[in-house]
């Protein structure tokens, strides 16, 4: 068990070795990313799941300005002491505007800052046990217009894929850390 451990521990790192001496392009003006993310809500133990779009539409001093869009979704639950439960889901859809820092050391690394401006829909459901009701009400959050503050990083590991982190603060009390891969189109 150990030797195939070690196998795959070099591998890894010559994957990484190699990679790391090769120079990419960094993003321009027209180029387009599509990706997935997986984040946590700081206030959630369920993952969040998003689809993020971003199109850079022009060159502007050591950066690019983006538009795009952006989805998430995310939904929990919880059962109090005498047996009734609560569940929420919530769904987000906006326009993201990011300003990508892409003329940092040969391109690989992409720093980036933005806004996202949108709406979020909430659903609430509260199920009675005892009386086997279920009422459709929201006690803690509302639906409505949704404005976040986001910075983050690329790292392109090759000259279309980067992962990226994102840490995102917003009103209705949602601030997150999201994980994810963007493809370069």
């Amino acid at each position: 068990m150990g030797g195939q451990y070690m196998k795959g521990l070099i591998a890894v790192l010559l994957f990484i070795f190699v990679f790391s001496t090769v120079s990419f392009s960094q993003l321009k003006e027209k180029d387009n990313l599509l990706g997935g993310s997986v984040g946590f809500w700081a206030k959630g133990e369920v993952p969040m799941f998003g689809i993020n779009f971003e199109s850079q539409l022009t060159q502007a001093g050591i950066g690019t300005v983006s538009l795009g869009g952006i989805f998430r979704y995310y939904s929990y639950s919880f059962v109090y002491t005498n047996g009734d439960s609560r569940k929420y889901s919530f769904t987000s859809i906006g326009l993201q505007s990011n300003y990508n820092f892409n003329q940092i050391g040969d391109g690989k690394f992409v720093p980036f800052v933005g806004l996202v401006l949108g709406y979020n829909y909430v659903n609430s459901t509260y199920t009675d046990f005892t009386k086997r009701g279920v009422y459709i009400t929201d006690v803690s959050y509302k639906s409505g217009a949704w404005l976040w503050a986001q910075l983050g990083m690329r790292y392109f590991f090759s000259p279309t894929v980067a992962g990226s982190v994102r840490l995102g603060l917003g009103n209705n009390d949602f601030n997150t850390i999201e994980l994810g891969v963007d493809f370069k189109l």
